[in-house]
């Protein structure tokens, strides 16, 4: 690393409030004055040696002209080096350049006169350098320097050490304007020291000051888009014309739109959801709720309009906070729904047993009315639909017993492709609904899943006759047990009429029932056994027709490779009547 010249760059001399542009700036300046004060010096010493009728080939303007064209050229290659050297590097550029500067002025002075030339005032030029460019130290450095090299010039002339210019031996000397000449240099010397010293502490002093705010202010822009990008909510600003003109990323996900697409595009186009009155500039604020749509979801939202000022209190638009409330509804819709299970658990508690005993008193006396002999086929089809009747009350009370007193789970280890077939075997002997359509059966040999295995049963009975109630007699009904790493899912596809999109989030309600023989609270058992297993139940159409209900849950266990699918076990047949499983 190069040695810096101890006499004129110091550490001290690196001005704290100074940043790299700033020193390009004024190093620019100086050079820049510098070939103007050269050119000024160099066209006068033409200008008064032609008139006075002299040559230019005499001694002085010769030397003139190399000194300044040597401040021509050394100005250039700082030219070159100003745009790409490093803040060290310019520093030191600096101080060279001020070194040749004193070397230039003592050159001129010596030219023009000596100690009394009136260019020795140009001394106190490089003081003022040193003071814009490197600081305090740096001033007094120079001011040194200039001192020395003054007072070297002063003495050199006064003991005859240096004769001046072969052209100058005639003009006489007068020590009075020499002496006068030299009072002045000084004196511009130390002034100007004073003053550079003074403004270039204040220079440091402000720069640094101006570098903190902008550093503080940069600091302060990232901070608040830092704290715009990182708030979830929509937030879009718009002008005073009622154009976008700003949005943060979540503002572009929520409302999925591109960020390009929002920027000049009418705000109440951009939410659409928002009461144009409510964007006008005139409305002040305002906050409501709404839904908003995009081109895959239905959220609700709560948005908040308010005017946007500017720092002067003027209005220049206003700002839209957009939150999204689909925590909040589903928290409602819990609380909702828990007590709905809290009434209804009142009532099948009294329903039980004000209407079973009821039930099994009829059935008894039916049963013994129908072992009479005298009876004809049309008393005995009486009786028969009275039985049937009975079951289906009985089954209702049943599931609403099963729906509001629920019981946790007894979660272990468990095969459901085994289970699944023993409710399919089970389901092909009944006598409801189940037995009047063809069931295929597709399970993974086997499928290992952590869940209740009586609740398990009851969601694939529940699955099974939903999709047979929905079917035409003799139509197909699939069922599809597998399983993934983490999950395991029971499948139930049937050809049915299918689900209106708009119908499926009330299909899980309790006593919502979309054909007249159920009873409205299958799908919500199905659905609230899912919920106590960490799981999901999910509703999609079927390919040709018909509706496929997947019932999806974790495994959480560690099962050993799950073989491929098995060959479908074929249509089941029709069996005669037999009882649903137990819950």
């Amino acid at each position: 690393m190069p040695a810096r010249p101890p006499s004129l760059l110091p550490e001290q001399l690196s001005l704290v409030g100074n940043s790299d542009a700033q020193l390009r700036e004024r190093f620019q300046l100086l050079t820049a004055a510098r070939v103007m004060v050269c050119t000024v010096i160099f066209g006068g010493t033409v200008a008064v040696y032609l008139a006075e009728g002299h040559s230019l080939d005499d001694a002085t303007p010769k030397l003139l002209l190399s000194v300044i064209i040597a401040i021509y050229a050394v100005s250039l290659v700082y030219a070159l080096q100003i745009r790409v050297a490093p803040r060290a590097r310019l520093l030191r550029l600096t101080a060279t350049s001020i070194a040749l500067d004193l070397a230039a002025w003592t050159v001129l002075a010596y030219a023009t006169g000596g100690a009394g030339s009136p260019l020795s005032t140009f001394f106190g030029l490089s003081t003022l350098t040193a003071a814009l460019v490197l600081g305090g130290n740096g001033t007094l450095w120079t001011a040194v320097s200039s001192l020395s090299a003054y007072g070297l010039l002063a003495l050199s002339g006064a003991l005859g050490l240096v004769q001046p210019p072969s052209d100058q031996l005639h003009i006489p000397h007068n020590p009075i304007e020499t002496t006068y000449q030299m009072v002045v240099t000084l004196t511009a010397i130390v002034s100007i020291t004073a003053i550079g010293g003074a403004l270039a502490d204040r220079l440091v002093v402000t720069g640094d000051a101006l570098l903190r705010v902008e550093a503080s202010r940069v600091s302060l822009i990232a901070l608040y888009e830092d704290v715009l990008r990182s708030i979830p909510a929509a937030l879009v600003t718009y002008t005073a014309e009622g154009l976008v003109d700003g949005a943060n990323p979540f503002a572009a996900l929520f409302l999925d739109l591109e960020p390009v697409e929002m920027l000049g595009r009418p705000a109440h186009e951009v939410l659409p959801f928002i009461p144009r009155v409510a964007l006008d500039g005139d409305a002040g604020s305002s906050s409501g709720d709404a839904r908003l749509k995009t081109s895959y979801r239905e959220i609700p939202v709560a948005y908040h309009v308010a005017p946007l000022y500017s720092h002067d209190g003027s209005r220049r638009g206003g700002i839209v906070v957009v939150e999204d409330r689909s925590h909040e509804e589903g928290l409602r819709h819990a609380v909702e729904t828990s007590e709905r299970f809290a009434q209804l658990g009142h009532l099948a508690a009294g329903l039980a047993h004000e209407i079973r005993n009821p039930l099994g008193a009829i059935s008894g006396c039916v049963e013994l009315v129908r072992e009479t002999a005298t009876l004809d086929s049309e008393e005995r089809s009486l009786l028969a639909t009275v039985s049937r009747d009975v079951a289906r009350l009985n089954d209702l009370v049943t599931d609403m017993l099963q729906f509001a007193k629920p019981r946790m789970p007894d979660r272990s280890p468990v095969d459901l492709s085994a289970l699944t077939r023993d409710v399919v075997a089970l389901a092909r002997s009944s006598g409801g609904p189940e037995a009047r359509v063809l069931i295929k059966l597709r399970a993974e040999q086997p499928v290992v899943a952590t869940v209740d295995a009586a609740q398990y049963k009851q969601v694939l009975w529940n699955l099974l006759r939903n999709a047979a109630q929905a079917s035409r007699v003799g139509t197909e009904v699939e069922i599809v047990v597998s399983a993934t790493e983490h999950e395991a899912a029971l499948r139930v596809l049937d050809r049915g009429p299918g689900i209106e999109p708009e119908l499926r989030a009330r299909i899980f309600d309790a006593f919502y029932s979309g054909t007249a023989r159920g009873t409205g609270l299958g799908l919500a058992i199905v659905k609230r056994i899912a919920d106590a297993h960490h799981g999901r139940v999910e509703i999609a159409e079927r390919e040709g027709g018909g509706s496929i209900f997947s019932w999806v849950v974790p495994r959480d266990v560690i099962t050993a490779q799950v073989a491929g699918p098995s060959e479908p076990t074929g249509e089941l047949p029709v069996g005669p009547p037999s009882s649903a499983p137990s819950s």
